[in-house]
């Protein structure tokens, strides 16, 4: 199995999520929808918003959801960009220092035929991060006493957000989901991610971010089968300001008792030394 064969793989599972969503469902919060719903509460008193969720999005290129389509006329034809993930500026671009776009625009031009370096670290069953991991397959949310817990399909992700539980760890200390500290303001779940490291990606064209990356996020239920999310990513050493990053989170209402297990890597030496390897060596 070569490289550039993982790419179809991606690029089927992109197509999956891609959207041409109508203006409200994704973007900024709408207020007095959120102000209309009143969701049911755990036996701890938090909001409910337990159950299966699917974002509606993509993964491929949050910057232009209509890029994985139009690749191969990008060049030629750069207005027919399609929407973005980006609600903030209002541009819907990544507002990357100099260097860092200099940096993405490499990336974005090896990534249908990549070597190791510019291979999307999801690819090679690396962990997600925040924001990407509810931005890609489904998941589940379900909440103990005291937290908030997200399993997602793919690579046996999961993630824990202790509720009201104090300082962040140590901040040498890097983790690929970071670490979270939640809060319930009124319905809104508000998460503090901090400790994130500089190995993930926010898609597959190479969206990236430091160890300095700060996630603010925001969990507003707008109905039983609806979530607006929004994160802020503030990353002094790649942005030159905040920028603001939106989903809708639609509830999955059939899909069983349980996720079903995506396991990424099975053994399989072969495929896994050309993922870490460049190819001659």
């Amino acid at each position: 199995m070569r490289l550039a064969a993982l790419v179809p793989v991606l690029v089927a599972l992109a197509s999956s999520f891609a959207t041409t969503e109508a203006a409200g469902q994704v973007g900024q919060v709408p207020a007095a929808a959120a102000r209309a719903y009143t969701p049911p509460r755990t036996p701890d008193g938090q909001p409910d918003i337990q159950g299966f969720w699917n974002p509606v999005g993509t993964f491929y290129n949050i910057q232009d959801l209509e890029f994985q389509a139009l690749y191969q006329n990008f060049k030629s034809d750069p207005a027919r960009r399609g929407k973005s993930l980006i609600v903030d500026p209002p541009d819907g671009k990544i507002p990357y220092q100099p260097w860092a776009a200099e940096k993405v625009k490499v990336v974005l031009q090896h990534h249908a035929d990549p070597t190791p370096q510019f291979l999307d670290p999801n690819a090679r069953c690396f962990l997600q991060g925040v924001p990407r991991h509810l931005n890609n397959r489904e998941f589940e949310i379900f909440q103990p006493p005291g937290h908030v817990v997200v399993f997602n399909m793919a690579h046996h992700t999961y993630r824990v957000i202790p509720l009201n539980a104090g300082p962040h760890i140590p901040g040498d200390v890097k983790l690929w989901m970071g670490d979270s500290r939640g809060r319930w303001e009124g319905n809104t779940l508000v998460v503090d991610v901090a400790n994130n490291n500089d190995q993930t990606w926010f898609d597959v064209v190479g969206s990236f971010h430091s160890d300095a990356l700060h996630v603010a996020e925001r969990f507003t239920p707008l109905s039983a089968d609806r979530i607006a999310y929004e994160a802020v990513m503030t990353d002094p050493k790649v942005y030159t300001r905040p920028w603001t990053f939106a989903l809708s989170l639609n509830r999955i209402k059939d899909y069983g008792s349980e996720l079903w297990e995506e396991a990424c890597h099975e053994n399989n030496q072969r495929t896994l030394d050309l993922m870490l390897k460049r190819p001659g060596r």
